[in-house]
């Protein structure tokens, strides 16, 4: 078990962040995010994610 005390001392405005929750997303989303990936080559999945409003990628 991690000591909170020693987290909040080595880093006080990360050591308490909520874990990251998934989030759920339809096949018609998903068909369209791999669509949208297909059709722009040189695109990174980065970008492709940014332009669907997909945040921490």
């Amino acid at each position: 078990m991690v000591d909170t005390l020693m987290l909040d001392l080595l880093a006080p405005e990360g050591a308490r962040r909520r874990p990251m929750t998934m989030k759920n997303y339809s096949d018609k989303f998903k068909a369209d995010a791999v669509a949208l990936r297909e059709s722009t080559p040189t695109a990174t999945y980065k970008s492709v994610a940014a332009s669907l409003g997909i945040k921490n990628c």
